[in-house]
């Protein structure tokens, strides 16, 4: 993790400019927190060309990946999908997936999932 975004506190809310909070490295991908909550996770995950991430799972979280700008291509329990811009994908839990860049443009992405955290016990309550 690079770092922990800042957010603008409006109320009750927190508001991302997730566009000023894009950074990029020429040797891999950049991560920057959004939040984490009790309940919540959050991360921006910014790619240059050729960038990608490692095949994973996530045990216990659903997961939905928003394409914010340039389009993310993603093997998804074996399954080739590609995600342009103003795309969301959603998997569920425990299934392998990775995110590349194989464009010529950048890519950035936001993911949200349940923070893994409350769902250790199994249970629903």
């Amino acid at each position: 993790m690079d770092e922990t975004a800042v957010a603008t506190t409006r109320g009750l809310a927190q508001v991302f400019d997730l566009h000023a909070l894009k950074a990029f490295a020429p040797g891999k991908r950049v991560r920057k927190m959004l939040f984490k909550t009790d309940q919540l996770w959050s991360e921006i995950a910014c790619y240059e060309p050729g960038q990608s991430t490692v095949m994973h799972t996530h045990p216990r979280e659903e997961e939905a990946i928003f394409v914010l700008e340039g389009t993310a291509s993603m093997l998804i329990a074996g399954e080739e999908v590609v995600v342009p811009a103003g795309s969301i994908v959603k998997f569920p839990q425990n299934v392998p997936h990775d995110v590349r860049n194989l464009g010529h443009e950048r890519c950035v992405i936001m993911f949200v999932k349940v923070n893994p955290k409350i769902l250790k016990g199994g249970g629903d309550g």
